[in-house]
């Protein structure tokens, strides 16, 4: 391990007293590597090789003092931090003499065991030391990252301290039409209710300040500086500001017209956090539609996918979290270049992707060469490095004979893997390979599988475990359905025959079938005298399904089902696109005692907001933010805050497709309540997982 290693520079004339630390050091469990110097100039050249964890002085040396030695390290800043230890071979040290030199300690060689415990405290001191600034570090930039989420944030925040404005965002000084935030500071809360309602916020915030561990709400009538009143909500929250214990306010008018606020949430859904651009989600949802616009003939168009060359370098250079400016400039000149009707989306951390329109085969390259050179012009600097690079870009063109919105990302993505692997500053476009199915072909060939799976009983349900982070043994199962092939040699994944079922109408079919045999093996395991909960996922045409209740609610009475057996999944953009609906399902889940869960949840700008409107007992947390999330602080600080605010609001977390136990420990330090992925287990017929693993 790291902090078992130490690096020594030994000044003594003499190898044995190098090699008895060394070895002395082993025994005490820690490997030390050490170099031998004897003068001021050996001293200099190793300090430029390699910075030390510490140096070794022995006393008497010819060649060099304590104060020389001292004097050396501070040339260099990289050396200043730096600590030295004095040695004495034939006596006991002066001690005091010997620190008010620069020394961090003294003692006599003869007590080899206390010069041990000295360098094994020192570097547990030094490592200690190295946290501490790099989690300082981390602070500020989370401070940062959140004066800036502040700054732009449409809610309308202040925080408050002793009853007194501290800060103030812009949305709250246009909320009260107060110009500077300089007026704000200073002023007492209490000037921003109205005179009836004063004496109950006097009482409410007097009761919460002694008390202010969660959140709570008061609706209250506020009052402009020109005396115009307005009702509004008021969330009260404990924060922090420059090391102060604070409150955070944030308020919302209650006569927001709901179809706007349901325009705002859906705006909100689609755009990525970081770059402002599209989310993934919304790239897909767009890619289908417009393969569904070219099938019709309306128009051709094309999928770039646009990946940055060597940005694992960038991120070597200027580290992974300020690598993200890099990615807010390159989405800036990409977006300058795509059209007006153009979609352009972020799609991983290092790529983005273009849904072009009215393009074909003869003027997509020349396209996408306009995004290669506005990455080429790019020229940023990020803490003294000047960075450069250029992007390879894969296409899938998309027509009337395309097929479904998998099967493009696919061949975009292969054509991105062919452009990176001729080189840098490439473009390759896919060539459709013999054979390969159209997407009026693809529900063809589905409609007549789907039918006859459906008398058949031809599909098959796997199940993956949900499992506990917190010492929580109940049995916990997601439900995935499979569809037989014909020779029954294999099983057909769902992303290949569900997105077919949608659009010819049998999703709402395949739902209910999934529903029913989950029933069926709720049964047998009740039976068996195992408690199962069981977590199904619904089609964005079952949210519309208005005898899906009806039918639920009389299995549940006629099999005696507990409560919170069932839990159904939705996904955040569907949800989000089917607002009124979903918000009405919820609700009646939540009266016949079922679960909802908002599925691939987070990747939105605001997706709490969407919290106010339906009723949600779990958010599992979109997979995205799971890659590389060991080395991703962008992701594990994004996951963290989703995960408290999920907390705060009463609301269980999910991380979907852990990869590994690294992301385990992590996610569990974050406050994660769930997780499940191939780590653990993957879909498997048959439900055999032992939860009593995590327990301890």
């Amino acid at each position: 391990m790291e902090d078992k290693i130490i690096n020594l520079i030994v000044i003594d004339d003499s190898f044995d007293s190098e090699e008895k630390i060394s070895s002395s050091l082993r025994a005490a469990g820690y490997t030390a590597r050490s170099s031998r110097v004897e003068d001021d100039e050996d001293l200099l050249d190793a300090l430029s090789k390699q910075v030390p964890d510490l140096i070794i002085y022995f006393e008497g040396m010819e060649l060099i003092s304590l104060k020389q030695t001292i004097e050396c390290l501070n040339k260099d800043k990289k050396t200043t931090n730096c600590r030295v230890i004095s040695v004495n071979k034939t006596e006991q040290p002066n001690v005091v003499n010997a620190m008010r030199a620069g020394a961090a300690d003294a003692t006599s060689y003869a007590d080899i065991e206390h010069l041990i415990l000295i360098i094994i405290r020192e570097h547990h001191s030094q490592h200690s030391a190295k946290q501490i600034s790099k989690l300082t570090k981390s602070f500020k930039e989370s401070e940062r990252r959140c004066t800036s989420l502040l700054d732009s944030s449409r809610d309308a925040i202040a925080y408050i301290h002793e009853g007194m404005h501290v800060y103030s965002n812009q949305s709250y000084l246009e909320m009260f039409d107060i110009e500077e935030s300089d007026e704000l500071e200073g002023m007492p809360i209490l000037d921003m209710v109205s005179a009836d309602g004063r004496d109950d916020f006097k009482t409410f915030l007097r009761d919460y300040t002694k008390n202010n561990d969660q959140v709570k709400k008061l609706d209250t009538q506020l009052h402009k500086p020109d005396g115009e009143e307005f009702k509004g909500e008021m969330e009260f929250s404990p924060a922090q500001i420059d090391g102060e214990g604070c409150i955070q306010i944030i308020i919302r008018k209650e006569d927001v017209n709901s179809e706007e606020l349901e325009r705002q949430l859906k705006v909100l859904s689609q755009k990525d956090q970081l770059t402002g651009l599209f989310n993934r989600q919304y790239c897909i949802e767009k890619l289908e539609s417009t393969i569904e616009d070219a099938e019709q003939g309306k128009y051709t168009a094309a999928l770039l996918e646009i990946h940055i060359d060597n940005f694992e370098g960038i991120k070597d250079s200027v580290g992974v979290v300020k690598s993200d400016q890099y990615i807010v400039e390159a989405a800036k000149a990409l977006q300058s270049v795509a059209g007006d009707n153009d979609i352009i989306a972020r799609y991983t951390h290092d790529s983005f992707v273009v849904i072009a329109i009215d393009y074909t085969k003869d003027n997509i390259e020349s396209y996408a060469s306009d995004f290669q050179s506005a990455i080429s012009a790019l020229e940023t600097t990020i803490d003294a490095s000047h960075i450069n690079t250029t992007c390879c870009i894969g296409i899938a063109l998309i027509d009337s004979n395309s097929p479904e919105f998998n099967d493009i990302l696919a061949r975009s993505e292969k054509a991105a893997a062919s452009a990176e692997k001729n080189g840098a500053n490439q473009v390759v476009t896919y060539t459709p390979e013999k054979g390969e199915l159209t997407r009026h072909e693809v529900d063809s060939k589905f409609k007549e599988q789907l039918t006859n799976a459906l008398k058949n009983d031809d599909f098959l349900l796997h199940y993956q475990p949900i499992v506990s982070l917190h010492g929580d043994t109940d049995e916990r199962y997601e439900v995935f359905v499979r569809l037989e092939s014909s020779d029954s040699s294999e099983v057909i994944m769902p992303q290949d025959f569900l997105p077919a079922a949608e659009r010819i109408g049998m999703s709402i079919a395949i739902d209910r079938w999934v529903l029913y045999r989950t029933i069926q093996e709720y049964g047998k395991r009740a039976a068996e005298g195992k408690k199962t909960r069981f977590f199904i996922k619904l089609s964005a045409s079952s949210l519309k399904d208005e005898t899906l209740i009806d039918w639920l609610s009389y299995q549940i009475k006629e099999k005696n089902i507990p409560e919170n057996t069932l839990n159904f999944e939705v996904k955040e953009t569907v949800a989000v696109t089917n607002l009124k609906n979903t918000k009405v399902l919820s609700h009646k889940l939540k009266s016949i005692k079922c679960g909802f869960v908002l599925d691939d949840f987070g990747t939105g700008t605001n997706p709490f907001q969407l919290l106010d409107h339906i009723h949600v007992d779990y958010v599992r947390i979109e997979n995205s933010f799971m890659e590389n999330l060991a080395e991703n602080p962008h992701n594990q600080e994004t996951i963290k805050d989703l995960a408290s605010k999920a907390a705060e609001l009463g609301k269980l977390t999910i991380a979907q497709r852990v990869p590994d136990a690294t992301s385990l420990s992590i996610l569990w330090g974050m406050g994660v309540n769930f997780i499940q992925g191939y780590f653990l287990q993957e879909p498997l017929p048959k439900m055999e997982y032992d939860f009593t693993e995590m327990s301890g």
